[in-house]
Protein backbone atom coordinates (compact mmCIF):
# COMPACT_ATOMS: atom_id res chain seq x y z
CA UNK A 1 0.00 0.00 0.00
CA UNK A 2 1.44 3.28 -1.37
CA UNK A 3 0.65 6.74 -2.51
CA UNK A 4 2.25 10.08 -2.67
CA UNK A 5 0.03 11.55 0.36
CA UNK A 6 0.24 8.17 2.44
CA UNK A 7 4.29 7.95 1.74
CA UNK A 8 6.29 4.67 1.47
CA UNK A 9 6.92 4.41 5.37
CA UNK A 10 4.50 4.62 7.99
CA UNK A 11 6.22 6.59 11.12
CA UNK A 12 2.94 6.93 12.87
CA UNK A 13 -0.14 4.74 12.75
CA UNK A 14 -3.50 5.32 10.90
CA UNK A 15 -5.84 3.51 13.45
CA UNK A 16 -5.87 4.54 17.69
CA UNK A 17 -3.53 2.76 20.51
CA UNK A 18 -5.32 -0.26 21.47
CA UNK A 19 -4.75 -2.07 24.84
CA UNK A 20 -3.76 -5.96 23.31
CA UNK A 21 -5.22 -7.44 26.72
CA UNK A 22 -9.05 -5.94 26.19
CA UNK A 23 -11.41 -7.83 24.78
CA UNK A 24 -9.44 -10.70 24.24
CA UNK A 25 -11.74 -13.84 24.20
CA UNK A 26 -11.62 -16.10 27.52
CA UNK A 27 -9.07 -18.91 27.73
CA UNK A 28 -10.39 -20.66 30.82
CA UNK A 29 -9.97 -24.08 30.26
CA UNK A 30 -6.97 -24.20 28.29
CA UNK A 31 -3.23 -24.96 28.79
CA UNK A 32 -1.50 -22.63 28.90
CA UNK A 33 2.31 -21.90 29.24
CA UNK A 34 3.28 -19.70 32.69
CA UNK A 35 6.30 -17.71 33.78
CA UNK A 36 7.40 -16.40 36.54
CA UNK A 37 7.13 -12.19 37.63
CA UNK A 38 9.54 -10.81 40.03
CA UNK A 39 7.62 -12.49 43.06
CA UNK A 40 8.37 -15.86 42.04
CA UNK A 41 4.51 -16.42 41.45
CA UNK A 42 3.70 -18.19 37.65
CA UNK A 43 1.91 -15.94 35.78
CA UNK A 44 -0.12 -17.10 32.32
CA UNK A 45 1.80 -16.11 29.23
CA UNK A 46 0.40 -14.03 26.62
CA UNK A 47 2.66 -13.89 23.23
CA UNK A 48 1.95 -10.69 20.50
CA UNK A 49 2.43 -10.28 17.07
CA UNK A 50 2.49 -6.48 16.02
CA UNK A 51 3.31 -6.21 12.21
CA UNK A 52 4.00 -2.57 10.86
CA UNK A 53 2.09 -0.69 13.27
CA UNK A 54 4.92 2.34 12.51
CA UNK A 55 4.99 3.26 15.86
CA UNK A 56 4.17 2.42 19.70
CA UNK A 57 1.07 3.25 20.18
CA UNK A 58 -0.48 -0.34 20.93
CA UNK A 59 2.74 -1.21 23.47
CA UNK A 60 2.17 1.65 25.45
CA UNK A 61 -1.43 1.82 26.04
CA UNK A 62 -0.79 -2.01 27.05
CA UNK A 63 1.91 -1.44 29.40
CA UNK A 64 -0.08 1.17 30.90
CA UNK A 65 -3.26 -0.79 31.11
CA UNK A 66 -1.64 -3.87 32.32
CA UNK A 67 -2.48 -3.70 35.99
CA UNK A 68 -6.44 -3.51 34.61
CA UNK A 69 -5.75 -7.07 33.92
CA UNK A 70 -5.00 -10.56 35.28
CA UNK A 71 -1.25 -10.52 36.06
CA UNK A 72 0.27 -12.35 33.05
CA UNK A 73 4.13 -12.21 30.85
CA UNK A 74 3.23 -10.28 27.83
CA UNK A 75 5.88 -11.29 24.77
CA UNK A 76 5.36 -8.58 21.98
CA UNK A 77 7.17 -9.45 18.84
CA UNK A 78 8.10 -6.42 16.79
CA UNK A 79 8.32 -6.68 13.03
CA UNK A 80 8.71 -3.34 10.87
CA UNK A 81 9.37 -3.21 7.22
CA UNK A 82 12.50 -0.44 7.93
CA UNK A 83 15.40 -0.48 10.83
CA UNK A 84 14.49 3.27 11.58
CA UNK A 85 11.09 2.34 13.15
CA UNK A 86 12.50 -0.01 15.78
CA UNK A 87 14.86 2.94 16.43
CA UNK A 88 12.48 5.20 16.97
CA UNK A 89 10.09 2.54 18.57
CA UNK A 90 13.63 2.48 21.53
CA UNK A 91 13.67 5.88 21.30
CA UNK A 92 9.62 7.02 22.35
CA UNK A 93 9.71 3.58 24.62
CA UNK A 94 12.82 4.91 26.36
CA UNK A 95 11.12 8.24 27.28
CA UNK A 96 8.33 6.70 28.39
CA UNK A 97 10.24 4.77 30.94
CA UNK A 98 12.31 7.71 32.54
CA UNK A 99 11.42 7.55 35.92
CA UNK A 100 9.79 10.50 37.59
CA UNK A 101 13.06 11.40 39.41
CA UNK A 102 14.60 12.13 35.44
CA UNK A 103 11.37 13.52 33.95
CA UNK A 104 7.96 14.84 35.17
CA UNK A 105 4.83 14.08 33.52
CA UNK A 106 4.18 16.77 31.86
CA UNK A 107 7.90 17.57 30.28
CA UNK A 108 7.77 13.51 29.03
CA UNK A 109 4.06 13.90 27.70
CA UNK A 110 5.18 16.85 25.90
CA UNK A 111 8.47 15.57 24.34
CA UNK A 112 7.01 12.31 23.24
CA UNK A 113 4.57 14.32 21.41
CA UNK A 114 6.73 16.59 19.92
CA UNK A 115 9.45 13.71 18.99
CA UNK A 116 6.72 11.55 17.75
CA UNK A 117 4.89 13.88 15.35
CA UNK A 118 7.06 17.17 14.40
CA UNK A 119 9.52 17.83 11.81
CA UNK A 120 10.79 20.64 13.46
CA UNK A 121 11.90 20.48 17.33
CA UNK A 122 13.26 22.70 19.53
CA UNK A 123 16.84 22.94 20.75
CA UNK A 124 16.53 21.18 23.94
CA UNK A 125 14.97 18.39 22.38
CA UNK A 126 17.54 18.04 20.15
CA UNK A 127 19.66 17.22 23.11
CA UNK A 128 17.64 14.84 24.35
CA UNK A 129 18.24 13.10 21.01
CA UNK A 130 21.37 13.29 21.38
CA UNK A 131 21.84 12.11 25.03
CA UNK A 132 19.96 9.17 23.56
CA UNK A 133 21.45 8.42 20.38
CA UNK A 134 24.72 8.35 22.34
CA UNK A 135 22.84 5.95 24.58
CA UNK A 136 22.05 3.68 21.84
CA UNK A 137 25.33 3.17 20.20
CA UNK A 138 26.17 2.05 23.47
CA UNK A 139 23.08 -0.66 23.81
CA UNK A 140 22.96 -1.62 20.26
CA UNK A 141 26.61 -2.74 20.22
CA UNK A 142 26.55 -4.44 23.92
CA UNK A 143 23.34 -6.21 24.38
CA UNK A 144 24.31 -7.45 27.96
CA UNK A 145 24.44 -3.29 28.71
CA UNK A 146 21.11 -2.97 26.71
CA UNK A 147 19.32 -5.97 29.19
CA UNK A 148 20.92 -4.00 31.84
CA UNK A 149 19.37 -0.38 30.74
CA UNK A 150 16.27 -1.62 29.03
CA UNK A 151 15.18 -4.87 29.91
CA UNK A 152 11.72 -3.92 28.75
CA UNK A 153 13.17 -4.03 25.07
CA UNK A 154 15.03 -7.66 23.60
CA UNK A 155 17.06 -6.86 20.42
CA UNK A 156 19.10 -9.79 20.45
CA UNK A 157 17.31 -11.58 17.63
CA UNK A 158 18.48 -8.76 14.73
CA UNK A 159 21.11 -10.03 12.35
CA UNK A 160 24.38 -8.28 13.01
CA UNK A 161 24.46 -6.30 10.00
CA UNK A 162 20.94 -5.09 11.32
CA UNK A 163 22.43 -3.78 14.81
CA UNK A 164 25.58 -2.59 12.33
CA UNK A 165 22.88 -0.25 10.53
CA UNK A 166 20.89 0.62 13.68
CA UNK A 167 24.34 2.39 14.88
CA UNK A 168 24.87 4.23 11.93
CA UNK A 169 21.29 5.70 12.22
CA UNK A 170 22.04 6.65 15.79
CA UNK A 171 25.20 8.13 14.88
CA UNK A 172 23.15 10.02 12.13
CA UNK A 173 20.73 11.32 15.09
CA UNK A 174 23.63 12.79 17.07
CA UNK A 175 25.10 14.49 14.58
CA UNK A 176 24.64 18.37 15.56
CA UNK A 177 25.27 19.67 11.77
CA UNK A 178 21.47 20.24 10.62
CA UNK A 179 22.51 20.47 6.97
CA UNK A 180 22.79 16.92 6.89
CA UNK A 181 18.82 16.58 6.75
CA UNK A 182 17.23 19.37 5.38
CA UNK A 183 13.51 18.13 6.63
CA UNK A 184 11.73 21.53 5.98
CA UNK A 185 13.47 21.43 1.85
CA UNK A 186 12.16 17.90 1.82
CA UNK A 187 9.00 18.44 3.27
CA UNK A 188 8.00 21.34 0.60
CA UNK A 189 9.54 19.71 -2.62
CA UNK A 190 6.79 16.42 -1.24
CA UNK A 191 3.84 18.38 -1.07
CA UNK A 192 4.46 20.48 -4.39
CA UNK A 193 4.93 17.02 -6.01
CA UNK A 194 1.65 15.77 -4.10
CA UNK A 195 -0.98 18.85 -4.89
CA UNK A 196 1.19 19.95 -8.27
CA UNK A 197 -0.95 22.23 -10.07
CA UNK A 198 -3.01 23.01 -6.51
CA UNK A 199 -0.22 23.92 -4.73
CA UNK A 200 -0.62 27.54 -4.87
CA UNK A 201 -4.15 27.22 -3.64
CA UNK A 202 -2.88 24.16 -1.05
CA UNK A 203 -4.70 26.37 1.97
CA UNK A 204 -7.95 25.39 0.02
CA UNK A 205 -6.57 22.08 -0.68
CA UNK A 206 -6.01 21.48 2.85
CA UNK A 207 -9.58 22.60 4.28
CA UNK A 208 -11.20 20.50 2.23
CA UNK A 209 -9.05 17.19 2.96
CA UNK A 210 -9.89 18.41 6.57
CA UNK A 211 -13.68 19.27 6.48
CA UNK A 212 -14.46 17.16 3.92
CA UNK A 213 -12.45 14.05 4.42
CA UNK A 214 -11.17 13.80 7.97
CA UNK A 215 -13.98 15.70 9.49
CA UNK A 216 -16.64 13.64 8.15
CA UNK A 217 -14.75 10.35 9.10
CA UNK A 218 -15.22 11.60 12.82
CA UNK A 219 -12.39 13.69 13.49
CA UNK A 220 -13.84 16.41 14.45
CA UNK A 221 -11.27 17.38 17.02
CA UNK A 222 -8.37 17.79 14.81
CA UNK A 223 -8.73 21.76 14.23
CA UNK A 224 -7.86 23.87 11.18
CA UNK A 225 -5.03 25.51 12.86
CA UNK A 226 -3.49 22.78 13.62
CA UNK A 227 -3.94 20.77 10.97
CA UNK A 228 -3.17 23.00 8.22
CA UNK A 229 -0.25 24.38 10.35
CA UNK A 230 1.09 20.91 9.84
CA UNK A 231 0.13 20.01 6.25
CA UNK A 232 2.32 23.15 5.61
CA UNK A 233 5.50 22.47 7.52
CA UNK A 234 5.31 19.03 9.35
CA UNK A 235 4.85 20.66 12.46
CA UNK A 236 1.70 19.13 14.16
CA UNK A 237 2.74 20.02 18.43
CA UNK A 238 3.29 23.36 20.01
CA UNK A 239 3.35 22.13 23.16
CA UNK A 240 5.26 25.18 24.86
CA UNK A 241 6.24 28.69 23.12
CA UNK A 242 9.86 27.98 21.59
CA UNK A 243 11.28 28.39 18.48
CA UNK A 244 11.07 24.66 16.70
CA UNK A 245 14.09 25.17 14.35
CA UNK A 246 15.97 22.28 14.32
CA UNK A 247 15.04 18.72 12.47
CA UNK A 248 13.70 15.84 14.32
CA UNK A 249 16.37 13.31 12.50
CA UNK A 250 14.14 10.37 14.05
CA UNK A 251 11.86 11.44 11.01
CA UNK A 252 14.31 10.33 8.56
CA UNK A 253 14.47 7.55 6.92
CA UNK A 254 15.90 5.49 3.76
CA UNK A 255 14.81 3.88 0.61
CA UNK A 256 15.80 2.93 -2.62
CA UNK A 257 14.84 5.01 -5.26
CA UNK A 258 15.02 4.50 -8.92
CA UNK A 259 17.51 7.28 -11.18
CA UNK A 260 16.10 8.84 -14.65
CA UNK A 261 19.23 6.58 -15.78
CA UNK A 262 17.36 3.81 -14.45
CA UNK A 263 20.27 3.46 -11.48
CA UNK A 264 18.23 2.28 -8.26
CA UNK A 265 20.26 4.30 -5.53
CA UNK A 266 19.64 4.59 -1.36
CA UNK A 267 18.13 7.79 -0.32
CA UNK A 268 17.69 9.42 2.85
CA UNK A 269 14.85 11.51 3.52
CA UNK A 270 11.10 12.17 5.23
CA UNK A 271 8.64 9.26 3.23
CA UNK A 272 6.48 9.59 5.40
CA UNK A 273 2.55 10.17 5.24
CA UNK A 274 1.86 14.08 4.06
CA UNK A 275 -2.11 14.24 4.28
CA UNK A 276 -3.34 12.77 7.47
CA UNK A 277 -1.29 13.88 10.03
CA UNK A 278 -0.05 12.25 13.72
CA UNK A 279 -3.20 12.62 15.56
CA UNK A 280 -5.47 9.43 15.35
CA UNK A 281 -3.34 7.27 17.24
CA UNK A 282 -3.65 9.60 20.65
CA UNK A 283 -5.76 12.51 19.79
CA UNK A 284 -9.14 11.79 18.33
CA UNK A 285 -10.60 9.85 21.47
CA UNK A 286 -10.26 9.41 25.03
CA UNK A 287 -11.55 7.41 27.97
CA UNK A 288 -12.34 11.21 29.86
CA UNK A 289 -15.32 11.79 27.41
CA UNK A 290 -15.76 15.40 28.79
CA UNK A 291 -12.87 15.93 26.91
CA UNK A 292 -14.88 15.29 23.75
CA UNK A 293 -18.13 17.63 24.32
CA UNK A 294 -18.61 20.48 21.77
CA UNK A 295 -19.73 23.67 22.38
CA UNK A 296 -22.07 25.74 19.38
CA UNK A 297 -21.48 22.81 17.42
CA UNK A 298 -17.64 22.69 17.21
CA UNK A 299 -15.23 20.70 19.66
CA UNK A 300 -14.13 22.14 23.01
CA UNK A 301 -10.62 20.61 22.93
CA UNK A 302 -8.46 20.33 19.94
CA UNK A 303 -6.51 17.11 19.02
CA UNK A 304 -2.90 18.37 21.06
CA UNK A 305 -4.79 18.58 23.60
CA UNK A 306 -6.53 15.26 23.69
CA UNK A 307 -3.21 13.73 22.74
CA UNK A 308 -1.48 15.75 25.90
CA UNK A 309 -4.11 14.00 27.80
CA UNK A 310 -4.09 10.62 26.92
CA UNK A 311 0.22 10.29 26.82
CA UNK A 312 -0.40 11.73 30.23
CA UNK A 313 -2.67 9.30 31.63
CA UNK A 314 -0.91 6.20 30.13
CA UNK A 315 2.42 7.74 31.25
CA UNK A 316 0.69 8.14 35.07
CA UNK A 317 -0.64 4.38 34.83
CA UNK A 318 2.46 3.13 33.52
CA UNK A 319 4.57 4.84 36.61
CA UNK A 320 1.92 3.96 39.56
CA UNK A 321 -0.48 1.37 37.88
CA UNK A 322 -3.17 3.36 38.62
CA UNK A 323 -5.69 5.13 36.68
CA UNK A 324 -5.30 8.94 35.82
CA UNK A 325 -8.13 11.40 36.18
CA UNK A 326 -9.31 15.13 35.75
CA UNK A 327 -8.82 17.00 39.02
CA UNK A 328 -12.81 17.71 38.61
CA UNK A 329 -15.64 17.04 36.52
CA UNK A 330 -15.70 21.22 36.61
CA UNK A 331 -12.22 21.44 35.73
CA UNK A 332 -12.88 18.69 32.73
CA UNK A 333 -15.43 20.87 31.27
CA UNK A 334 -13.38 24.25 31.05
CA UNK A 335 -12.00 25.08 27.88
CA UNK A 336 -8.87 26.43 29.93
CA UNK A 337 -8.44 23.94 32.43
CA UNK A 338 -4.79 22.13 32.96
CA UNK A 339 -3.96 18.11 33.43
CA UNK A 340 -2.01 18.01 36.90
CA UNK A 341 0.07 15.86 38.22
CA UNK A 342 -0.84 13.74 40.93
CA UNK A 343 0.53 13.44 44.81
CA UNK A 344 1.60 9.83 44.08
CA UNK A 345 3.73 11.00 41.62
CA UNK A 346 5.29 13.80 43.50
CA UNK A 347 5.79 11.62 46.31
CA UNK A 348 7.09 8.89 44.41
CA UNK A 349 10.19 11.73 42.80
CA UNK A 350 10.96 12.34 46.94
CA UNK A 351 11.74 8.61 47.47
CA UNK A 352 13.86 8.48 44.36
CA UNK A 353 15.62 11.87 44.93
CA UNK A 354 16.15 10.63 48.75
CA UNK A 355 17.91 7.61 46.90
CA UNK A 356 20.21 9.77 44.49
CA UNK A 357 21.39 11.58 47.64
CA UNK A 358 22.00 8.37 49.80
CA UNK A 359 24.60 7.64 46.95
CA UNK A 360 22.32 4.93 45.06
CA UNK A 361 24.71 3.76 42.33
CA UNK A 362 21.60 3.09 39.73
CA UNK A 363 21.20 6.59 39.31
CA UNK A 364 24.92 6.92 37.90
CA UNK A 365 26.13 7.79 34.08
CA UNK A 366 29.69 7.12 33.26
CA UNK A 367 30.66 8.66 29.55
CA UNK A 368 27.64 8.04 27.59
CA UNK A 369 26.17 4.86 29.64
CA UNK A 370 23.69 5.35 31.79
CA UNK A 371 23.07 3.14 35.09
CA UNK A 372 19.47 3.95 36.37
CA UNK A 373 16.69 2.20 36.53
CA UNK A 374 13.99 2.60 34.15
CA UNK A 375 10.21 2.76 35.45
CA UNK A 376 9.83 -1.38 36.24
CA UNK A 377 7.53 -3.01 33.35
CA UNK A 378 8.54 -6.37 34.31
CA UNK A 379 5.23 -7.67 32.79
CA UNK A 380 6.54 -6.33 29.12
CA UNK A 381 8.86 -7.44 26.95
CA UNK A 382 9.42 -6.70 23.83
CA UNK A 383 11.43 -8.27 21.34
CA UNK A 384 12.87 -6.52 17.59
CA UNK A 385 12.10 -9.10 15.12
CA UNK A 386 14.64 -9.03 11.86
CA UNK A 387 13.97 -7.18 8.78
CA UNK A 388 11.64 -9.54 6.59
CA UNK A 389 11.56 -12.15 9.32
CA UNK A 390 7.52 -12.56 8.71
CA UNK A 391 7.40 -15.37 6.13
CA UNK A 392 10.51 -17.23 7.89
CA UNK A 393 8.02 -17.46 11.65
CA UNK A 394 6.39 -20.53 10.08
CA UNK A 395 10.00 -22.80 9.61
CA UNK A 396 11.12 -21.88 12.74
CA UNK A 397 9.76 -24.29 15.86
CA UNK A 398 9.58 -22.20 18.74
CA UNK A 399 6.58 -20.01 16.52
CA UNK A 400 4.63 -23.07 16.34
CA UNK A 401 1.22 -22.27 17.69
CA UNK A 402 3.14 -18.95 19.60
CA UNK A 403 0.59 -16.38 19.21
CA UNK A 404 -2.03 -15.68 20.87
CA UNK A 405 -2.93 -12.39 19.39
CA UNK A 406 -1.67 -10.75 16.65
CA UNK A 407 -1.99 -6.68 15.11
CA UNK A 408 -1.63 -6.40 11.51
CA UNK A 409 -1.23 -2.53 9.58
CA UNK A 410 -2.72 -2.12 6.72
CA UNK A 411 0.46 -1.30 5.19
CA UNK A 412 1.64 -5.19 5.80
CA UNK A 413 -1.52 -6.93 5.50
CA UNK A 414 0.17 -8.93 2.51
CA UNK A 415 2.17 -10.37 5.03
CA UNK A 416 -1.08 -12.33 6.08
CA UNK A 417 -0.86 -15.86 3.70
CA UNK A 418 -1.56 -18.97 4.20
CA UNK A 419 1.93 -20.06 5.24
CA UNK A 420 1.65 -18.16 8.87
CA UNK A 421 -1.57 -20.88 10.15
CA UNK A 422 1.16 -22.55 11.75
CA UNK A 423 2.21 -19.75 14.18
CA UNK A 424 -0.97 -18.86 15.68
CA UNK A 425 -2.50 -20.65 18.78
CA UNK A 426 -5.88 -22.25 19.01
CA UNK A 427 -8.63 -19.35 19.85
CA UNK A 428 -5.90 -16.62 18.60
CA UNK A 429 -7.02 -13.76 17.64
CA UNK A 430 -6.30 -11.02 15.13
CA UNK A 431 -6.88 -7.20 14.93
CA UNK A 432 -6.17 -6.05 11.39
CA UNK A 433 -6.15 -2.29 11.28
CA UNK A 434 -8.77 -0.94 8.09
CA UNK A 435 -7.56 2.09 5.42
CA UNK A 436 -10.55 4.34 6.89
CA UNK A 437 -8.22 7.41 7.95
CA UNK A 438 -6.20 6.65 4.47
CA UNK A 439 -7.70 10.42 2.94
CA UNK A 440 -6.27 9.75 -0.45
CA UNK A 441 -8.78 6.74 -0.89
CA UNK A 442 -12.44 6.78 -1.87
CA UNK A 443 -15.58 4.72 -0.23
CA UNK A 444 -15.71 1.70 -2.64
CA UNK A 445 -11.38 1.07 -2.11
CA UNK A 446 -11.86 1.73 1.35
CA UNK A 447 -14.53 -1.25 1.64
CA UNK A 448 -13.06 -3.40 -1.08
CA UNK A 449 -10.20 -3.31 1.16
CA UNK A 450 -12.22 -4.77 3.93
CA UNK A 451 -13.42 -7.29 1.70
CA UNK A 452 -9.81 -8.13 0.91
CA UNK A 453 -8.67 -8.65 4.43
CA UNK A 454 -11.94 -10.75 5.18
CA UNK A 455 -10.73 -13.00 2.63
CA UNK A 456 -7.13 -12.77 3.62
CA UNK A 457 -8.11 -14.03 7.32
CA UNK A 458 -10.10 -16.54 6.45
CA UNK A 459 -7.36 -18.28 4.14
CA UNK A 460 -5.54 -18.37 7.23
CA UNK A 461 -8.39 -20.43 9.08
CA UNK A 462 -9.54 -17.25 11.01
CA UNK A 463 -13.25 -15.70 10.58
CA UNK A 464 -14.87 -12.55 11.97
CA UNK A 465 -15.41 -11.88 15.68
CA UNK A 466 -18.85 -12.00 16.83
CA UNK A 467 -19.50 -8.04 16.57
CA UNK A 468 -21.58 -7.82 19.71
CA UNK A 469 -18.64 -8.36 21.63
CA UNK A 470 -16.35 -6.18 19.43
CA UNK A 471 -15.03 -2.14 20.83
CA UNK A 472 -16.17 1.09 19.48
CA UNK A 473 -13.34 1.33 17.64
CA UNK A 474 -13.62 -1.33 15.10
CA UNK A 475 -17.26 -0.48 14.95
CA UNK A 476 -16.39 2.46 13.44
CA UNK A 477 -14.63 1.01 11.11
CA UNK A 478 -10.55 1.24 12.47
CA UNK A 479 -9.77 -2.47 12.98
CA UNK A 480 -11.00 -5.62 11.75
CA UNK A 481 -11.39 -8.94 14.46
CA UNK A 482 -11.04 -12.26 13.77
CA UNK A 483 -10.73 -14.81 15.54
CA UNK A 484 -9.22 -18.41 14.57
CA UNK A 485 -11.62 -21.01 13.85
CA UNK A 486 -11.78 -24.19 15.65
CA UNK A 487 -10.47 -27.10 14.08
CA UNK A 488 -12.19 -29.74 15.92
Amino acid sequence: MTGEGFGSVTMWGFSPALDFQAGLPSRKGLKRAEESLGNGEPVEVLNILMLGAGDCRHILKTMAHRKRHQARKIHIYVAENNLELLGKHLLLLTLALEPPHRMGLQEKAELFAELYGNTLIRQQTVQYLQEKANLFVEMITDLDYSDERMPTIDMSQLKYKERDYLEGIFKFWRDPDPKYFNISSMWDNRLRQYLAARYDSRNGAFDWDLSMKLHELGAKVVCKKEYTRWRENGLAFETREGIYDRPNKSMASGIVIKRRDGERVPCRGYWGDMVTGPYIAFGVDAEEKSLLKTANGKPVKSSEDITLHNLTSMFYELQTGKTYRLESEKQAMDTESKIVELDECKEEADEHREMETDGDLQNHKHGNREFYAPICCEEVCVHFLPLNSVPELPKKSKFKKLFDHAFISASMVQNLTPSLEGIFADHSTIDIELVKYILDLNKSQIDGFASRVTSMAGDVGFGPADTSEESADSVNGCFARFVKRSTQ
